[in-house]
């Protein structure tokens, strides 16, 4: 009632309106990860799966025989998939300084495992650090995952290596 008494005012010039008109809800679009076919079943963990969730992501990669070489804003990470231990395994590698020492390529190693969660750090080689994250696929996995997993991964080895090398040991 009190509605039709404002409508009916203003129409007649009478008192301003009291509620300002609302503006339409918005309408969020659909969120790109939200179907059957984003999710990859543990049947379906082969590398040509692999290609065609980065190619629709638009990620620059490169095969490596059994592998993908992912090219990501942080770091190139290869890709794999065990398919004993049913895990998909993500790898990077970063290069020593040739002037550093081992006990400092150690310490290094050693402070990025204690401080950075996601990723796992060990000195391989003299001259490698190696970075590493596996992701178990048993019973299949969203797609969105997977690509989430591959980019977070890169930017946490990125960062702390930014954060941990206080000593300027990677080249």
């Amino acid at each position: 009632m009190f509605k039709l008494f404002d409508v009916l005012k203003r129409s007649i010039g009478g008192a301003p309106q009291a509620h300002p008109p609302q503006a339409p809800a918005a309408v969020m679009p659909a969120a790109p990860w939200n179907t059957e076919s984003d999710f990859i079943h543990e049947d379906q963990f082969e590398l040509g799966t692999l290609i065609a969730l980065f190619r629709r992501v638009m990620l620059s990669f490169e095969i490596d025989g059994d592998s993908l070489v992912v090219e990501t804003e942080s770091a190139h990470v290869r890709v794999m998939i065990d398919t004993d231990r049913k895990i998909l395994v993500m790898r990077t590698l970063y290069r020593f300084r040739e002037a550093s020492e081992h006990e400092a390529r150690l310490r290094l190693a050693n402070r990025l495992n204690a401080s950075l969660i996601l990723v796992r750090f060990s000195v391989v080689d003299d001259d490698m650090l190696y970075a590493d994250y596996c992701l178990l696929y048993q019973r299949g996995l969203p797609a969105f995952h997977i690509v989430n997993s591959l980019r977070r991964f890169a930017l946490v080895a990125r960062n702390g290596l930014r954060e941990c090398d206080s000593e300027d040991l990677i080249a």
